[in-house]
């Protein structure tokens, strides 16, 4: 199960990058991929900047949800760290006064 939700979570956050990219900013006429004549052709008309938000937005709430459950199966299992197992002895207190 964990694995399963690992693999979503990294799937997710490579999406969501992607789809970042795709998206054109406030200033700019295209995104980072292709030029300008490009990009309009094809993501022009309303509905691929729709599908382009929604898809970021959901994607982000896949990330925000699979990120609380790794946290929650993590914190449940228990795991240890290997600092746990070491033994740290501390050495012994010597006379630093010089007399």
């Amino acid at each position: 199960m964990y694995n399963l939700i690992l693999a979503v979570h990294f799937t997710a956050c490579v999406l969501l990058i992607l789809s970042v990219l795709m998206q054109s900013g406030k200033g700019s006429a295209a995104g980072i991929f292709g030029g300008a004549g490009s990009a309009e052709n094809i993501f022009s008309g309303p509905t691929a900047f729709n599908f382009l938000n929604r898809f970021t937005t959901a994607v982000a709430i896949i990330i925000f949800c699979t990120s609380i459950t790794l946290t929650v199966i993590t914190a449940n299992r228990g795991m240890t760290s290997v600092v746990d197992n070491v033994n740290v002895s501390m050495p012994a207190k010597t006379n630093t006064s010089g007399k």
